[in-house]
């Protein structure tokens, strides 16, 4: 037979005492040495981790020019992709907003003409769908975030979940 008590009569903070009373008991318990092998295989790890190429390592690790480079390609990418997409959402054609930036680009030439190419390929398709192509990604990329943050909760409940 369960005996229920009185929530009147009931801890308020059940979990702090378990914390309280495991932490206690834990701290009683004698240290335990650690493995004779567990040094060598620290050491073995931080030599392996060490000897890794710089490209492998975080980007903290990389040489200051790789950075540099990294971070003036990204930008220079970001900025390029910002003025097309402001460029075409305005309704000026990629043939336009090609000519505008034909002076800064004049020694890629043959590169601006095949993503020339290709984004006019893209905008005729684009145009030839019509509005349900936009209003499809649209929708896929909200039910893409709505899945993502509903299984992220589910994921999370689940970790913290108390019994």
């Amino acid at each position: 037979m369960k005996i229920i008590r009185h929530p009147l009569f009931m801890s308020p903070h059940p979990d702090e005492e378990l914390e309280h009373l495991i932490d206690r008991e834990l701290r009683r318990r004698p240290e335990r040495p650690a493995p004779a092998t567990l040094m060598p295989r620290v050491m073995q790890a931080i030599a392996a981790r060490q000897a890794l190429p710089w490209w492998r390592k975080s980007f903290i690790h990389w040489p200051v020019t790789a950075r540099l480079a990294f971070l003036a390609g990204s930008s220079a990418l970001t900025a390029l992709l910002v003025y097309l997409v402001w460029g075409l959402s305005s309704g000026v054609t990629l043939g336009g907003l090609g000519s505008e930036i034909q002076p800064w680009l004049s020694g890629l030439g043959v590169i601006r003409s095949l993503l020339e190419t290709l984004g006019s390929a893209a905008l005729v398709l684009a145009k030839s769908a019509g509005s349900w192509l936009m209003w499809s990604a649209i929708t896929m990329a909200a039910v893409s975030y709505l899945t993502t943050v509903g299984l992220g909760t589910v994921c999370w409940r689940l970790a913290t979940r108390r019994e």
